[in-house]
């Protein structure tokens, strides 16, 4: 029974052929019209196919030339460690740059609440920032702190960009993550556009408490999305 292609499925075979590099880097893509005809699909299934190419990073377009192919992505290896983002990415030589894009009291949250072991009433406050690798926002960061360890935190927090040097310069050491979970999630619409991402697009979430050892206090509950095309987590 022949195949019946969709525009998802043409831009996993498209990907799979990037990556045994059947294309070279700044070559043009085959036209809709014979991406059409090579799948027996409509120029608008190739249209749609291209277009998520783009959202991706795999393909550029030039107007009145066409597609072209940007090169190979490889996807950026992190491990499950203590160590702060910033660090992972210098010791990847990988050119980063973050932005706090806010810092806000958190309003009746009480699974937050729960998870850093504070009172209701305590307030807790989220810093978000934003990660940029090589021009391209890459990764959203929440942090989640209360005001009782931190009694600065709400005139510090938008300027914070560390949470994790923060957290030292606030006296606590030999942090600790624990109960790390990581799922695969789709986007919101402000994720989205803070992720400069088009329509439909799964994510990793990595959350996880930051205790202080041997005291065991939860200094810190962070949320952390990543786009799924540009990382891979080694457990």
């Amino acid at each position: 029974m022949k195949k019946k292609w969709t525009w998802e499925s043409i831009v996993d075979v498209l990907i799979r052929e990037f990556q045994e590099c059947k294309y070279k880097k700044g070559e043009k893509m085959p036209s809709e019209n014979k991406m059409a005809v090579r799948f027996g699909v409509t120029r608008s299934e190739i249209r749609k196919a291209y277009e998520r190419l783009k959202e991706l990073g795999y393909v550029y377009s030039m107007q009145g030339y066409g597609s072209f192919f940007s090169g190979k992505r490889e996807k950026i290896r992190l491990s499950m460690t203590d160590q702060s983002f910033s660090k992972k990415m210098s010791a990847l030589n990988l050119h980063f740059e973050t932005k706090n894009i806010g810092c806000q009291k958190l309003r009746d949250d009480s699974l937050i609440h729960s998870m850093l072991d504070v009172d209701f009433s305590e307030p807790v406050y989220k810093i978000t920032r934003l990660r940029v690798l090589d021009g391209e926002p890459a990764a959203i960061h929440i942090s989640y702190m209360a005001e009782d360890l931190f009694p600065c935190i709400r005139d510090d927090g938008a300027s914070v960009t560390s949470v994790y040097d923060y957290i030292h310069n606030c006296g606590y050491v030999n942090l600790h993550s624990e109960n790390t979970q990581i799922t695969v999630s789709s986007l919101s619409k402000r994720e989205r556009a803070l992720l400069e991402i088009k329509g439909y697009a799964p994510s990793l979430v990595l959350t996880c408490r930051c205790v202080t050892l041997p005291s065991r206090t939860v200094v810190e509950v962070a949320r952390t999305i990543y786009r799924s095309d540009r990382f891979i987590f080694e457990i």
